[in-house]
């Protein structure tokens, strides 16, 4: 679905191009040309910019980011104001020749400005969400406990990650969690974005009963493009042991049980799904999580971490997980505030997206993440979760 979008988005974008270059253009005076030209500019250039001082900024940048804001570039800004521009200049031949213009120009500038918020603001102030769970089997000395969930950092290596990562790292010291969970995917592609620097600032994030994280799709090194000089394996290795210099510990795939007074509870994270190890937005993964939860006790309070949300269906056909944490979606980092839960283009491929779910007194809460990748976000602001559980009386 969300390469269909991309594909179609590039045809469109080079079709309106043909048209007003070839059969809009041509016909024009020099001054519509420049006008055009002037204003598809205006459109790209702040991007553009941006782009290029992380170039500078950092020339090791991987190949995949470099595209992948090349590509927000020129489909986002420059498609908008073609596609725009077209529409209205069609539309002058039965309205009268200045307002399809003024509109065109009018929406262009609105959308244009729109994205750029996304490019900057959107995606660099942090929003806190308090959530407040309620369980009947919580043991007694859990009462209260609060959980930091984040998730997503996508940390990349351009040159605003330091300042981000600071805003992060300060606003999870300040709601004083118990526990921090991190639903995976810190990094775009390699362990060298996780550099000396990030790591000094993600030390910061502690918590008396721990700092958890599981690997995501792109914590395994499968968008790596070079393999043979940094084989995907060895990148994540890589990256699980600078976790553990954090005091970050990666528990994918394993069970831990944390003692609270007297009381236990557990804590579990999967992998991300081999089963969707190629081409994994929206699928369901066909993996079965019988054997892996049969060592939990049967009466456990379990915290499962999975960094994709459509495995909560075959985590729940395995065990009784109170508490499922994911992240992964980012709501495609676009919602409209429409509804309670807002629109997203996510809730076009994802059953479950964004926010919470119940389903037989198990919950799911999806982060919407901290990074962003490509970066731009539109009604999607990163997101710290502070999650507090409550005995139900």
């Amino acid at each position: 679905m969300f390469l269909a979008v991309i594909i179609s988005i590039i045809v469109l974008s080079v079709g309106t191009e043909w048209v007003i270059v070839h059969k809009y253009l041509k016909n024009h005076s020099q001054r519509a040309k420049r006008r055009y030209i002037t204003l598809a500019s205006l459109c790209i250039a702040p991007y553009s910019l941006w782009l290029v001082a992380g170039l500078i900024w950092d020339m090791f940048s991987t190949i995949a980011e470099v595209i992948s804001n090349t590509l927000i570039t020129l489909l986002l800004f420059n498609f908008v104001w073609k596609a725009l521009w077209l529409v209205g200049k069609l539309s002058s031949q039965a309205l009268s020749r200045r307002w399809p213009s003024v509109v065109t120009f009018a929406l262009s500038l609105l959308l244009t400005t729109l994205a750029a918020f996304g490019a900057t603001t959107g995606r660099t102030t942090l929003r806190t969400t308090h959530v407040e769970l309620h369980y009947p089997n919580l043991p007694a000395e859990a009462d209260g406990l609060r959980i930091v969930q984040i998730g997503d950092l996508h940390i990349g290596l351009s040159p605003s990650r330091h300042a981000l990562m600071r805003k992060v790292a300060r606003e999870v010291y300040h709601q004083h969690p118990d526990i921090v969970i991190d639903c995976g995917d810190m990094v775009n592609s390699r362990h060298t974005e996780l550099d000396s620097l990030t790591m000094d600032i993600l030390d910061d994030i502690s918590a008396p009963l721990g700092v958890y994280t599981t690997t995501g799709n792109h914590d395994n090194g499968s968008y790596i493009l070079d393999t043979l000089s940094l084989p995907a394996a060895e990148s994540h290795r890589l990256l699980v042991e600078k976790q553990a210099a954090m005091g970050w510990q990666n528990i994918t795939d394993r069970h831990v049980a944390i003692p609270i007074g007297s009381d236990t509870i557990y804590l579990s994270a999967i992998d991300y799904p081999a089963s969707l190890r190629k081409g994994s937005h929206g699928t369901k993964p066909t993996e079965d999580y019988t054997d892996f939860f049969a060592p939990l006790p049967t009466e456990a309070f379990n915290i499962v971490i999975s960094h994709t949300p459509t495995a909560w269906d075959n985590i729940l056909a395995a065990t009784s997980a109170e508490l499922t944490l994911s992240g992964h979606v980012h709501s495609m980092q676009m919602r409209l505030p429409v509804g309670k839960r807002g629109w997203s283009p996510a809730a076009l491929v994802y059953d479950r997206w964004s926010g919470l779910y119940w389903h037989n007194g198990c919950a799911l809460h999806i982060t919407d993440g901290i990074g962003s990748n490509p970066k731009v976000r539109i009604g999607v602001r990163p997101q710290i979760v502070v999650i507090e559980l409550k005995v139900e009386n």
